[in-house]
């Protein structure tokens, strides 16, 4: 059974070693450790959830404001190799949780990894337009962008 909790510091620490080459592969191309990112994200979140299915992690995800007085929102979502036994689950769930976000800002935006399709394809179907690709810290990427309608 799936479960919902409020991300915990244990719970980065615990996905950082359990995260898909993928997500692991664009954590590094920004410069970041993946429990560094992964903490950094979860302390600066307004918000951040722990997905796991009979207590092994699925995902973690977050949104943090841009800055204090702005009303963009940066949404961050991490995975394990759980996430294609759950991709039902997994894309109405996140298709929800972006509607919830864009009720707490007016605009959500991040950026995206080139190289990461399966990321590219997915915030394509949640509505998120995006840009042409730039060169960021160590890769190429996309800024991912959604207002509120």
């Amino acid at each position: 059974m799936i479960t919902m909790l409020p991300a915990t510091e244990d719970d980065a620490r615990e996905l950082a070693r359990l995260l898909r080459a993928e997500d692991r592969a664009e954590v590094l191309a920004l410069g970041c450790d993946p429990v560094d990112g992964l903490l950094q994200s979860l302390s600066a979140s307004r918000e951040a959830w722990t997905y796991r299915d009979d207590g092994r992690i699925i995902c973690m995800a977050g949104v943090v404001p841009l800055s204090l007085i702005g009303q963009t929102g940066v949404p961050w979502l991490l995975g394990s190799d759980l996430v294609p036994a759950h991709r039902r689950a997994f894309m109405l769930e996140t298709r929800r949780m972006v509607a919830h976000w864009l009720g707490m800002f007016a605009v959500l935006r991040n950026t995206a990894d080139c190289r990461y399709e399966a990321a590219i394809r997915w915030l394509r179907w949640l509505g998120f337009s995006l840009s042409e690709p730039f060169p960021l810290a160590n890769g190429l990427f996309r800024v991912a962008q959604k207002e509120a309608t």
